[in-house]
């Protein structure tokens, strides 16, 4: 599904800000008022990738709010992707 494809891009491409930045943006998407894609983002390790893409790029704006807006949306209501 696309969930693990965004996922396995992150990965793959860790050190590109403009895929991370995207990644986090369709993550964001695709869990926003979904609580099946919230469930595949933590069975795939999306919560960390995105976690990880914060920490590689620190200094990139567009990764930082990308990614803070992908884990609200993980996170709401979600107290499983809350603790990872």
């Amino acid at each position: 599904g696309a969930v693990e494809a965004v996922a396995a891009a992150m990965r793959a491409h860790e050190g590109s800000a403009c895929v991370q930045e995207e990644a986090c943006c369709a993550l964001g998407s695709l869990t926003f008022k979904d609580a099946e894609n919230r469930t595949r983002v933590r069975t795939v390790g999306a919560v960390e990738a995105v976690v990880a893409a914060m920490r590689a790029h620190e200094g990139s704006a567009g990764v930082q709010e990308e990614a803070c807006r992908a884990l609200g949306n993980l996170t709401f209501h979600d107290a499983e992707n809350r603790t990872r």
